[in-house]
This record gives C-alpha cells, sequence and structure tokens, in this order.
C-alpha cells in the first residue's frame, strides 16, 4: 500500500484486508509488503532501501550501475517491526540508530545496531496514542523522540473522504530525551512546545545542560499533498527551519524560527551527525511543493526577521536557483576530504534537476561553500529521472565493498 491508498472507505477496506493477510500469514512475511521507496542508507558493508511501513532492503549496485535487491534484512530474526526510513550513522563511533512505529503497542520501539551489525535489544517507548514519526534524531549521549499529534485513526478514513492519519491541532508537540543507550525509556525526559508537526530534521547535539534540535517545522501537516497530484497551495504545508532547544536540568523548551519562508529536506555534512555543526542546506518549494532550488543556511548568523521571502542575507549564505520550468530533488553534501579535518562546507551538493521543457534529466554539482550559480558539473542523463523523496551519495569505497555481497 501507497500513502494515497490509506484513504476513504477503499483505503479502510485495503487496511484491514492487509492486517488480516498478515494474520493469516497469506503474505509472504519473510519478503515483507513494504515500496522500499523513500531514503537509503549504508551501513555494515551494506546499502539499504527504506520505507517506514516494513522492514530494510539490502540492495547491490552492479558493476554497469543496475540494481539487484539481495533481500529483507531482519538482523537475524531480531528485527520484528518496521524501520524508520530516517536511521542516523555515528561517523565517530559506526554504530546506526533507528526506531519503528506502529498502531499497536508498544507504539514506538528504539533500536541500537553496533558498527559490525548487531541489533541490540528492542526499547519500547510510551506515548498515548498511535502517532507517525516520520524521523528522529541523535546527539553524542541521547536520541531524541517526537511525539506530535498525527493519529493513526482508521475510523477517520470513511469521514469527508480523509487519511488514516490525522493531525489534532489542540494538542502539544512532545520531544523526549533519552540516553542513547539506555536499556529502557526509565531515563526519558518529555518536553513541550506549540502544537506541530515535523518530517525531517537536519541535526542535534549538546550544549551544556541543553539539547538542540534543528529542524524544519511545519504548523499543520495536509498529507494529501502527497496523495498523487498535489492539490494545495503551499501555505497549507511551510515548512520552516527552526532551531529548537531542551534544557536537561530545568526541564525547559524554547525554540526561535530560522528561514523566513517554506524550506524542506535539510542536509548537513554527515561527518558531523550528531555533533555541532554550522551549515544546513535545503530545498525552496514552490507553489506546488516542486523543489525550485537549494538554499544554504549559517547556524551562526541570525536570522532577519524584517525578510518575508528566501533572499541572501541574514543566515542565509547563498541560494542555487534551478531556473524557469526546472525543478529538482534533495541535495546531498558530500564532502571533498571525509571527516572533521577539513572546513565543514568544503565540498559539494548532488541533486537530480529535470527540465519540464524539454523533458531531460540531470544530475547537478554545484560548490557547497561557494554556492556559485556556475555549477561543477552537469551530467545529462539518458532517461527521465521522477521526482522523488531523498537522495543518497555512495562512496567508491562504499561501493567495491558491497559488491562483495
Amino acid at each position: 500500500m501507497k500513502i494515497g491508498d490509506l484513504k476513504g472507505l477503499f483505503g479502510l477496506l485495503m487496511v484491514n484486508m492487509q492486517m488480516l493477510r498478515a494474520k493469516l500469514k497469506v503474505l509472504d512475511v519473510s519478503y515483507g509488503n513494504g515500496t522500499a521507496n523513500t531514503a537509503l542508507v549504508y551501513h555494515h558493508g551494506k546499502l539499504l532501501a527504506l520505507s517506514e511501513a516494513d522492514k530494510p532492503y539490502a540492495v547491490k549496485v552492479l558493476e554497469d550501475g543496475d540494481l539487484q535487491t539481495l533481500g529483507m534484512l531482519d538482523y537475524d530474526k531480531r528485527l520484528q517491526h518496521s524501520f524508520t526510513a530516517h536511521p542516523k550513522v555515528d561517523p565517530y563511533t559506526g554504530e546506526m540508530f533507528t526506531f519503528g512505529y506502529a498502531h499497536t503497542p508498544p507504539y514506538i520501539t528504539y533500536r541500537v545496531i553496533s558498527k559490525d551489525g548487531f541489533m541490540h535489544d528492542p526499547v519500547p517507548i510510551t506515548v498515548s496514542d498511535p502517532i507517525m514519526m516520520h524521523d528522529f534524531a541523535i546527539t553524542e549521549n541521547y536520541a531524541i523522540f517526537m511525539d506530535l499529534p498525527l493519529y493513526f485513526r482508521p475510523k477517520e478514513m470513511v469521514k469527508e473522504n480523509k487519511l488514516i492519519f490525522t493531525f489534532d491541532d489542540t494538542k502539544k508537540a512532545r520531544f523526549g530525551i533519552l540516553p542513547r543507550y539506555a536499556k529502557n525509556e526509565a531515563q526519558m525526559k518529555w518536553f513541550e512546545l506549540p502544537n506541530c508537526f515535523i518530517f525531517h530534521n537536519a541535526n542535534a547535539w549538546e550544549e551544556e545542560d541543553e539539547v538542540v534540535l534543528i529542524t524544519c517545522r511545519l504548523d499543520k501537516p495536509d498529507l494529501d499533498m502527497v496523495n498523487g497530484a498535489v492539490k494545495e497551495k503551499l501555505e497549507n504545508f511551510s515548512n520552516e527551519l527552526y532551531e529548537m532547544r531542551f534544557n536537561l536540568k530545568t526541564g525547559l523548551a524554547s525554540q526561535k524560527r530560522l528561514s523566513a519562508s517554506a524550506v524542506d529536506f535539510p542536509r548537513v555534512n554527515e561527518c558531523y551527525t550528531g555533533r555541532k555543526q554550522r551549515y544546513v542546506y535545503g530545498t525552496i518549494l514552490d507553489s506546488i511543493a516542486k523543489v525550485t532550488g537549494i538554499i544554504k543556511f549559517d547556524l551562526h548568523a541570525e536570522p532577519d526577521e524584517e525578510k518575508t521571502k528566501l533572499e541572501v542575507g541574514g543566515n542565509v549564505r547563498g541560494i542555487f536557483d534551478l531556473g524557469p520550468g526546472r525543478f529538482g530533488s534533495e541535495a546531498v553534501f558530500v564532502p571533498r576530504e571525509p571527516g572533521t579535518s577539513s572546513e565543514e562546507d568544503v565540498g559539494y551538493l548532488i541533486f537530480f534537476s529535470h527540465d519540464e521543457k524539454t523533458g531531460k534529466s540531470s544530475v547537478n554539482v554545484i560548490d557547497a561553500k561557494t554556492m556559485s550559480a556556475d555549477p561543477v558539473a552537469v551530467v545529462e542523463l539518458p532517461h527521465r529521472v521522477p521526482y522523488g523523496f531523498h537522495a543518497f551519495f555512495v562512496s567508491e569505497e562504499q561501493l567495491e565493498e558491497q559488491a562483495k555481497l
């Protein structure tokens, strides 16, 4: 099933049919039933294709560039729940941190996977209702969970042809901070902020008594926008870059807006995952939620409060405009030299773009430091690349390693 299937009476029938098939073991549970089309991650020599309603799939990049599905990964049957599309790999320890959410208790389950691919015991996380939790974050010592009021409510599907997830704008947003090697949730500290939803986080780190989260915050999500053709205007889907702070000593939380308009798909130099960093790269969306440009934010600078649109100045260090009729994908930061020894923004942003006038697609490489309008490289592609969700860069070393599978 896809997001667009989970709507109205037909969607409710689909959900019940799927649950019945699983109960009667009609489904091939050894292979799974997800789409694996949301994001990718590389860990323990494996390239994994992910969607949050299923387990991960190991895929192999062949010499000619084709992809081969090796199979579903369940970590020697230790993984008995779904797996987020946004796991976090610590660049220092090599560990991977992940979670799954479900419509039955425990609603959230947290997992740690060692550098050598061993999945540790599950840690159930208690929330009051079944929710959608698309992303989370880690710091050097903590994992950050988001209990946001986008609820799994199948009965709502038949009312006004709604989707299976319903947003309750009367509830507060809750953020849980848990020591990342905790064996249970007893040490979890919960914080409250004004009502919101978050699809994507950029990064998180620790500063003295505080945990800092850089994220794209949304006042009120409308998942109908993900359902095939986008019908709503972007005013209903205006993610904005925010800094959120959680004080572990006082129990207080605060937030600050960092962008003047809609920004999504935030990415950073992943050599700094879980550690303090300076630059965030995001996508600029037009009125129908297509990517029209790439933007660079400097977290050391203050945002210009007077700006009502995204332009260079304040904390905006550069904007790459794709040009009229061209739309792109999430931009991935690739450091020129791996590690944190060089300047954080010395590297490249790589993304797909498609020209709707000519029908041609290309790979674009731009300078992440200068954000120059002149690309470092444009690689024309022989076929159309559809607009998608997330992007991933695989190094030559990783390609050689996964080729052994």
